[in-house]
């Protein structure tokens, strides 16, 4: 993947937490996606493998791309 800001090439990899990982406007202290409807899900919380989405980095911008409308990309 070619960095959109750049045009690097990209390395591939994820982004990883215990919890569920979602994007949201602001921080808030109940930060669950299901909480706020102005909220996007990027990876749902699995007690087993916990979350992750597919990732690619630019080590020359220092961005990070996620494409969570694919999220079975995450186990190599």
């Amino acid at each position: 993947m070619k960095c959109p800001w750049c045009g690097s090439e990209m390395e591939m990899g994820v982004i990883q937490s215990p919890n569920e990982i979602s994007w949201q406007k602001k921080s808030r202290l109940f930060g669950k996606a299901e909480l706020h409807p102005d909220s996007v899900l990027l990876s749902e919380h699995s007690f087993i493998k916990g979350s992750a989405v597919a990732a690619g980095l630019c080590r020359n911008c220092r961005k990070v791309v996620i494409d969570y409308g694919d999220n079975d990309n995450t186990e190599e």
